[in-house]
């Protein structure tokens, strides 16, 4: 623990700095745009459809964002006709359509899905088809067969081209008694990166309103939920809240999980997880410090002391401990340490080898070979010059 502490404090500063660099990439990247952001009438960029839709409202049109699920539509509307639904998929998409989908258009309403996969074709990538509206760009060699399935449709259905060239079909109509449905093999029709082709603008506002029905983008399929608008929008009233995509206070993490912002969390929370695996790692040999000498010495005198005082026998002890110390001294001076040698012989080993002065020793031996009881305060001062000359031989051998 102690180890981490100070590596975090002498690397903290490039650990913040690549937690704050991640974070900042990963801003920017989810600012480049959620991939389900292509298509949607929200997104200002090239894959989106914002200069169209407002193009749409300019002149007028009954268009609104419906930022609910088909089935929600469908039980909102479960008897009513005249709604056009626009659907432009993030990428190509295989389509098939449910039950509950063909029972809606069956009623008279219009389902129109661009960016539906289809072929590809042995053709330039980029043509010019002529339209009513006048040539429109196509950036695709994608194009509808007629073996192509019907979309969940009976094979008897009646087929009709919107669009098309000598490869194929480019748009497709299906007319399902009443009502109508539509695919397109391109996604990016009338999005904003063809604001110059206005044939391809032109197109699309014919397809969503040629029957004057009440238009419908789809902005579910993008990630937008509406979850503040508890009641349908009364007949002919045309919604246009932008605040629809804000979420209840209830759903902020729903929220966060439909748009780029659950990636910057992500991203931040694995740098942090980085971070610390990166502190934990060793940087050299471990190093084991020693342990520190503890200073017990006048714990321990004091302590041998008061056994010694009361046991009245201090002279044993100090004959003992003293003969013990002397050996000891001897085997680390090389005067060997089977037998004690004359204090005069250690003293001079002393004078020798650890250059030291000698009073402490010569007062010890003179104790240590004395035949008189000690006093309490000189048994007190010659344990502390043991302890001293004990030390002094521990740092000459270190």
């Amino acid at each position: 623990m102690a180890d981490f502490k100070q590596l975090f404090k002498k690397y903290w500063q490039f650990g913040l700095l690549a937690a704050i660099s991640i974070f900042l990439l990963t801003i920017i990247s989810a600012m480049s745009g959620d991939p389900r952001q292509s298509g949607s009438s929200y997104n200002m960029s090239a894959n989106g459809y914002s200069a169209w839709y407002q193009m749409m409202l300019d002149r007028g049109v009954k268009i609104e964002r419906w930022q609910k699920s088909f089935p929600k539509l469908a039980k909102i509307y479960p008897d009513r006709a005249g709604i056009t639904l626009l659907q432009v998929n993030s990428q190509l998409e295989r389509l098939k359509l449910t039950t509950q989908q063909l029972d809606w258009v069956k009623q008279g309403n219009t389902i129109i899905v661009l960016g539906v996969t289809a072929p590809a074709e042995e053709i330039p990538f980029r043509s010019d088809v002529n339209s009513a509206q006048g040539d429109v760009r196509i950036e695709t060699t994608r194009r509808f067969r007629a073996d192509v399935p019907k979309i969940g449709l009976p094979m008897s259905t009646p087929t009709q081209t919107a669009l098309k060239d000598r490869s194929g079909s480019i748009i497709t109509q299906f007319n399902l008694e009443r009502g109508r449905v539509m695919i397109a093999t391109t996604p990016y029709l009338a999005a904003n990166a063809y604001q110059d082709f206005r044939p391809n603008y032109e197109l699309l506002t014919k397809l969503v309103s040629q029957d004057r029905q009440r238009i419908l983008v789809d902005e579910y399929i993008h990630g937008y939920v509406d979850r503040k608008s508890k009641s349908p929008a009364k007949p002919g009233e045309v919604n246009n809240r932008e605040s629809d995509s804000a979420p209840d206070k209830g759903d902020v993490l729903d929220y966060l999980s439909r748009t780029p912002l659950v990636i910057v969390f992500i991203n931040l929370l694995l740098g942090i997880l980085v971070l610390i695996w990166q502190q934990n790692r060793r940087f050299g040999k471990i190093f084991i410090p020693k342990s520190p000498e503890i200073e017990n010495s006048e714990a321990y005198i004091q302590a041998l002391g008061g056994v010694l005082r009361q046991a009245n026998s201090n002279e044993f002890v100090v004959q003992k401990i003293g003969t013990a110390e002397q050996l000891s001294w001897q085997k680390k001076l090389g005067l060997g340490g089977e037998s004690l040698v004359e204090s005069q012989t250690l003293i001079t080993a002393w004078e020798e080898r650890v250059k030291l002065p000698t009073a402490d020793l010569r007062f010890v031996l003179q104790l240590t070979t004395g035949s008189r009881r000690l006093t309490p305060a000189e048994l007190t001062l010659w344990l502390t010059k043991l302890q001293i000359i004990d030390r002094q031989l521990k740092n000459h051998e270190s």
